[in-house]
């Protein structure tokens, strides 16, 4: 999902990888795995990116199908991190946390590894504490 509208705008921009490693300071095949989904950006290198490419974040991290549910796109991304997946999953648990589209895609952006399922619940708490300040 993440994967696909990166390698789109970056095509729509006219730019090729080689063009777009060099403007960013890092390899190719670095971003043929981030456009591959082997590898995710952090939020700094997904606002570079965008700003490149001339779109905003939130159409970078914007579900591909626009008439599914983030929540039901997470389900269905391997490289989704399993936590997150295990939320998402949790019907009851979404229902009762209220989780609004923005903050899934706000989870999905975070660069973390090994969270759990309350892990995420726990980035989610701090997330609208934070937000609401």
């Amino acid at each position: 999902m993440l994967n696909i509208k990166l390698k789109e705008a970056r095509k729509a921009a006219g730019l090729t990888q080689n063009e777009v490693a060099t403007a960013l300071g890092f390899g190719q095949s670095f971003l043929s795995k981030l456009e591959r989904g082997d590898k995710r950006p952090n939020v700094e290198l997904l606002s570079k990116m965008a700003a490149l490419y001339g779109v905003t974040e939130s159409s970078l991290i914007g579900t591909v199908e626009t008439n599914q549910p983030i929540q039901q796109s997470l389900i269905n991304d391997d490289f989704v991190p399993a936590g997150l997946r295990e939320l998402s999953q949790d019907k009851a648990l979404v229902v009762a946390l209220a989780i609004s589209s923005e903050e899934w895609r706000t989870l999905l952006t975070l660069n973390v590894s090994g969270v759990s399922k309350s892990g995420y619940i726990q980035l989610l708490t701090t997330i609208r504490g934070v937000s609401k300040q």
